[in-house]
């Protein structure tokens, strides 16, 4: 596997002129596409121009100095898949909302933002929860998120928590937005697990079957031992239920009941797959020990998302009944 996926520095000296200029060059780009974003149509003051190319170049430059400083730079593949994931998502709620006149891309931007605050604290918590002892001994790894060690479930109270609070605070329309940011979770998450397998976590049990693949990350001959690439099994489910997501939209009626059958899709593919997987989460859960610890809040997910569509559409029956009654009378 490949845990870095590249290495920045030291650069050579000619390099520096290269980050200066790309530096202004993205500053001003930025700058440019806002104006056209806001209509305007007059080339911006010379001396806006000045100062924006400096601020390009000095952001260049410091790049290029803090690189040689403290070169080389590991770019960590889990990290790097994981701010893929979540950029498109947010391509895809982009997307998604096109027709939307009321979700400009600006909010949609500062909700992926918040989300993604609130899943790596969550998750981060909720996976120094279950690894105490790991994480007690060795309290500085609580900070090195980059290189994995986070529970999904948590992620997804954390992001879900912080996103609400955007959400209510903005005055958007609560299971609308949810229902449209749902299916760029499925796909980010999708994203992430390749993240994983290239990090060689949340590996699967040993296979003699010809998709084995050995992680030599593990220590001794444990890493020799061909094993099920459960990541990306789950990348793949995970892009299936991201098109079972956007078919099935259009078919249901009341806003936030898509969130409602991702919690039951994933529930089910996260308890099947955990027969295979090994590491983080695949312990025995204490007050159920057949389970593991993500079968367990599996349980739960499945049980509130199926209880809470059952219960609408239970509500709905009764109502369209008495509105048949009333008619009849």
């Amino acid at each position: 596997m490949r845990s870095t996926l590249i290495e920045l520095g030291p650069w050579p000296d000619w390099a520096a002129a290269l980050a200066i200029v790309l530096g202004a060059a993205l500053v001003l780009y930025v700058d440019l596409r806002g104006r056209q974003a806001d209509g305007e149509d007059e080339p911006a003051p010379t001396g806006r121009l000045v100062v924006l190319g400096l601020i390009g170049a000095a952001l260049g430059m410091g790049l290029w100095l803090a690189v040689n400083r403290w070169g080389p730079v590991k770019v960590r593949s889990w990290g790097t898949m994981l701010m893929v994931g979540f950029g498109l998502g947010l391509a895809w709620a982009a997307h998604a909302s096109r027709d939307e006149e009321d979700i400009t891309l600006e909010t949609l931007i500062d909700l992926t933002i918040v989300i993604l605050i609130g899943a790596i604290v969550g998750a981060r918590v909720v996976s120094a929860l279950l690894n105490w002892q790991d994480f007690a001994q060795h309290p500085g790894q609580l900070l090195r998120v980059w290189e994995g060690g986070l529970s999904f479930h948590g992620g997804l109270i954390g992001g879900w928590g912080a996103g609400s609070i955007l959400i209510v605070r903005r005055g958007l329309g609560y299971g609308r937005i949810v229902d449209l940011v749902i299916p760029s979770v499925a796909l980010g998450y999708a994203i992430t697990r390749v993240g994983c397998f290239l990090n060689g976590c949340c590996y699967g049990i040993p296979t003699d079957g010809p998709l084995g693949v050995c992680f030599h990350e593990l220590a001794g001959n444990e890493g020799l031992v061909p094993r099920h690439a459960t990541q990306l099994y789950a990348a793949a489910l995970n892009i299936g239920i991201f098109f079972i997501l956007i078919k099935v939209k259009p078919r249901l009626r009341r806003p936030g009941h898509l969130a409602l059958v991702y919690l039951v899709l994933y529930s089910v593919y996260r308890f099947a797959v955990e027969y295979l997987r090994r590491g983080a989460t695949a312990h025995s859960y204490d007050l159920i020990p057949s389970l593991t610890q993500a079968q367990a809040a599996s349980v739960l997910m499945f049980a509130i998302g199926a209880g809470w569509l059952l219960v609408d559409w239970l509500m709905a029956r009764q109502q369209g009944a008495r509105e048949g009654i009333d008619d009849g009378e």
